[in-house]
């Protein structure tokens, strides 16, 4: 409890330092209830350390700004289509290379990865989708290193085995509305500028234009990462997406690719063109890679990890070894 100070009887008897005084009296009351009101706020629910602007957490790829990087650890984020292979190929290097590890970073999506390059937050970004120009400018060192069919993916009640183009384009128009036994379509859609969602559209002009109308009329529930993508349409049922298809396989997803006007996705059939949709990963630095960096690219460019990635659903990247 805050005690009033001591009155100097001379200065009670002017009304200037009266009002003074209690001005400071109402002060010093004011800040002990402020005070009061901060510990029972921490009482309640429960101290928490400051989040200034200069604070990010430390399972971001931000977090490395201010952090020195050991030369045996390679920093990598980026988009989430390229998380499920990266990963994987990342623990087949560190039990190859005992002495060197790799951080792979939850999804920050393309744009994210190059920003983190740029920036020289990270040492390697991850990008599903080409370039844009205005990235293309910053003068990026970029090595594609896998190809990898989207398909349409759709929970294992769906009794349907392939689709045709003008199936894909009514199903997103909400045109169509039932699987071939009656059951309710329910479309997950990603959000705006998604990679598998560009990759149709290269194909299918039309997509394009559907694809924006349905975002605008807010008329298909939107997911907002690879993870939610593939939870809702092992969980929904008659839930139809857009996926990746080594996704699907190297995690052994419960869900189902369709065949696309009865062709299926496989290395053969996207390299020959007979099935349209796919998209290339690729790493991105801000300059020529050096040390742990350069050897995971080397390593991923080996043969041991273009085993892996074919018997993943994977086409490795360069096509000519």
């Amino acid at each position: 409890m805050p005690v009033a100070p001591d009155i100097d009887p001379d200065d009670a008897e002017s009304p200037a330092s009266l009002a003074a005084l209690w001005v400071g009296v109402a002060v010093v009351l004011l800040a002990a209830v402020a005070i009061a009101v901060v510990l029972l706020v921490r009482l309640v629910g429960g101290a928490r350390e400051p989040f200034t602007a200069g604070e990010v957490p430390r399972d971001s790829p931000l977090h490395l700004r201010s952090t020195v990087r050991p030369p045996d650890v390679v920093h990598l984020a980026g988009s989430g289509s390229n998380l499920p292979l990266t990963r994987a190929l990342a623990e087949l290097f560190q039990a190859e290379n005992p002495g060197l590890h790799v951080v792979v970073f939850d999804s920050i999506g393309s744009t994210g990865a190059v920003h983190a390059a740029y920036d020289d937050v990270i040492d390697l970004g991850l990008i599903s989708r080409p370039l844009k120009d205005s990235e293309a400018a910053l003068g990026l060192f970029t090595y594609p290193y896998a190809r990898v069919p989207v398909v349409v993916a759709v929970n294992l009640g769906v009794p349907d085995e392939s689709l045709g183009p003008q199936d894909l384009l009514d199903i997103y128009a909400g045109r169509r509305a039932q699987w071939s036994d009656g059951t309710p379509i329910v479309v997950l859609q990603r959000e705006r500028g998604d990679s598998s969602h560009r990759a149709v559209a290269e194909v299918l002009p039309e997509f394009e234009a559907i694809n924006e109308a349905a975002y605008r009329e807010e008329r298909w529930r939107v997911v907002d990462s690879d993870q939610a993508m593939q939870e809702a349409l092992s969980i929904t049922g008659g839930a139809v997406g857009l996926f990746d298809l080594g996704a699907i396989v190297l995690q052994r997803l419960p869900v189902k690719p369709l065949r696309f006007d009865g062709i299926a996705p496989s290395e053969a059939s996207v390299q020959s063109g007979r099935y349209p949709f796919s998209k290339d990963l690729a790493f991105v630095s801000v300059e020529q890679p050096s040390g742990a960096a350069a050897e995971l690219l080397r390593f991923v460019d080996g043969e041991q990890s273009r085993r892996l990635m074919r018997a993943s659903g994977y086409i490795p990247l360069p096509e000519d070894q």
